[in-house]
Parts: structure tokens; C-alpha cells; sequence
């Protein structure tokens, strides 16, 4: 009977032993598998990156973390889901950070946080965002998709866009403009082009105006574009139709124009299939009732029952509508007369 014991005994010890080896060597198998790994990353990684920050004198701050060949063909290779046809973002972002100095001013300062995602497939997409502060550090204004510094009037203003659209505010970052706004852009003394959402919700097409720096309306914003075309007047559409306004509102053209275009440094005007001139102050000189207006080198030249006559850049007239031809030859004018002689213009 003790015999049959220790021989068992024996038996339960041998197993128990084996079963104890086969697992310490799979932990051990274990363990040097995520060493290797480990050390294979590291060895990836401290290679083939670098991080850098500081705080610079000057006006010119930046901070990057930048990825080097190698390691972009590593993230490549390791975290690419082979399940999607999507590309895939990579582990590290390239960040830089810039500090803006605005001109004429002391009080203010920016930083303009810029982030690049690189993805597996080599594209890659820029971020961009604004934080705006006092020259004590304060944040006054953070999270801006834009950011633009205005003086008027002796004081500073900043045109922000933030997740509440576009404001105009004060020094202190205290909205002064209290509609909805999905554009805004300074257009001139103490005038902000602006895109209302105010009956379509946020970042929906709208309509243009014009206010000033109190938010009254100078322009109505009314209007499917306004483009500014120089000293002070703006070509507006409204229903499909163009017309020309002064900065203060005033109408010079109403919109009932086909098109209005340069031509040179005047206006040509387009209505019911006739055509006419302004000069570059909106001011009308030729009304809409002529078969054609076109550029003749430096000159315009005027079509009006077959017949031709010609004005010059500014839109000034340098012949009347006489000849049955106008040519430009050797930079010289040459008209043709009811007697088919060309003559001299200019």
C-alpha cells in the first residue's frame, strides 16, 4: 500500500513540474516578444522624430514636431487599417506655433496655432486656430478660425471668427456687432462687409451689405454679392441684376443691368442687349443705347448704327461716332469716312 502511494506521489510531482516549465517558458516567450517590440518602436521612434519647443526673443515663436522619412514609412506600415480603403491618420501631428504681432499695437498680441495631420496615404490637412491676448497674457479670445486688427478712431478693434461666426469687437474682446454673421471684412474707413445668416442659421448662404463699426446699415444687406471695384463704389447683384452703390449707400446705378464690367479704368454697362459707359467713380457717361463697346488696344471703341467712334481709358471721348471704321495702326487712330479715306484720328 505505501509503495502504490510514493509511486503515485511521484506521478502528481512529475506533471505538476511540467506543467509549471511550459507555462515560465511562455511567460518568458511572452516577455521577450513585447521587449522586442518595444525596443523596435523606441528605436523607430527616438530616430526618427524630434520635438522641439521654446519661447524665442522677438516677435517670432514656433514650436514643430516634424516626422522624418523613416518614420512616416514606419507608421505606414504599422498602423494602416488593411480592413478600409480610408486612409489613416498617423500617430504624430505636426504642430507650429507663430506669434503675431499686430502693426501699431502694444496692447495685443496672437498666437497662431497651426496643425498639420499627415495620413497614410501621403495626403495630409491643415488646421488653423487664433488665440488673442493682452500684453499681460490674458486669453481674451480663444479657438478663432480668423482674427484681423483694426484701428479707427484711435482705438483697436478685432474682426474674430469663433464657433459664434463673425463679430466685430472691442480691445477687450467684448462683441460690439450683435446679428449673426458667416463673413466679415473691413472695406474702408469705419465700413465692415458683411453675410447675414439671420434668417437661414449659421454658415448658410446669406446676404451682403454693408454696416458700420456700430452696426448700422449702410448698405442694406439685401444682396447676393457686393465687390468692390476701387474709390469707393461697389458693384452690387440683386434678382440676377447689377448696380452700382457708393460706400455711403447711395445708388448710382440701379440693378437693372445685365452685366457691369471693367473695361480699362472705366465701366461698360450691359441692359436689354444695348450698351453703355461709366467712369471708374460710378458716374454715367454713355447711356445704354449702343450696339457694342470693346477695348481697341488702349482705346474703347463705341458701336452705334454701323457707325464708330472712339474714347479713351478713363472713358473721355477723343472722336465722335462718325466713321464707317476705326483701325489702330502703329499705335496710331485711323478713321474711315463716307468716302472710304482713312484719315487720322490721333
Amino acid at each position: 500500500m505505501m509503495k502504490k502511494f510514493v509511486i503515485l506521489l511521484a506521478v502528481f510531482v512529475f506533471f505538476n513540474s511540467a506543467a509549471y516549465a511550459t507555462s515560465a517558458s511562455r511567460r518568458a516567450m511572452s516577455n521577450a516578444a513585447r521587449s522586442n517590440h518595444s525596443h523596435h518602436s523606441s528605436s523607430h521612434k527616438s530616430s526618427g522624430h524630434s520635438h522641439s519647443s521654446g519661447h524665442h526673443s522677438g516677435s517670432h515663436h514656433s514650436g514643430s514636431h516634424h516626422p522624418s522619412h523613416h518614420s512616416n514609412s514606419y507608421y505606414n506600415s504599422h498602423y494602416h487599417d488593411h480592413s478600409s480603403s480610408q486612409p489613416v491618420i498617423l500617430t504624430d501631428s505636426v504642430q507650429e506655433l507663430n506669434e503675431i504681432k499686430f502693426p501699431n499695437c502694444y496692447q495685443h498680441y496672437a498666437i497662431k496655432d497651426t496643425t498639420t495631420d499627415y495620413y497614410s496615404d501621403g495626403s495630409k490637412k491643415v488646421y488653423t486656430k487664433y488665440t488673442l491676448y493682452n500684453s499681460d497674457g490674458a486669453v481674451l479670445a480663444e479657438n478663432c478660425k480668423d482674427l484681423k486688427h483694426i484701428i479707427y478712431g484711435g482705438r483697436h478693434y478685432f474682426i474674430i471668427n469663433n464657433s459664434k461666426g463673425y463679430q466685430l469687437v472691442d480691445e477687450n474682446a467684448e462683441p460690439i456687432t450683435e446679428r449673426k454673421y458667416n463673413y466679415m471684412t473691413e472695406t474702408g474707413i469705419n465700413r465692415l462687409i458683411v453675410r447675414s445668416n439671420e434668417d437661414s442659421g449659421l454658415f448658410s448662404n446669406g446676404k451682403y451689405g454693408i454696416i458700420d463699426f456700430a452696426e448700422n446699415d449702410i448698405i442694406p444687406i439685401k444682396y447676393s454679392s457686393i465687390n468692390s471695384i476701387g474709390n469707393d463704389i461697389f458693384i452690387t447683384k440683386l434678382n440676377g441684376y447689377y448696380g452700382i452703390t457708393d460706400i455711403d449707400g447711395n445708388e448710382m446705378i440701379p440693378n437693372n443691368c445685365d452685366s457691369i464690367k471693367n473695361i480699362h479704368n472705366a465701366l461698360l454697362i450691359k441692359r436689354y442687349g444695348k450698351y453703355g459707359l461709366a467712369n471708374k467713380y460710378g458716374t454715367v457717361i454713355l447711356g445704354t443705347n449702343y450696339d457694342n463697346i470693346k477695348k481697341l488696344g488702349d482705346y474703347i471703341l463705341v458701336k452705334k448704327n454701323n457707325m464708330y467712334g472712339v474714347w479713351d481709358s478713363n472713358g473721355k471721348i477723343i472722336s465722335e461716332i462718325i466713321y464707317k471704321s476705326i483701325k489702330l495702326d502703329r499705335n496710331m487712330l485711323h478713321g474711315k469716312t463716307n468716302n472710304d479715306e482713312w484719315v487720322d484720328i490721333r
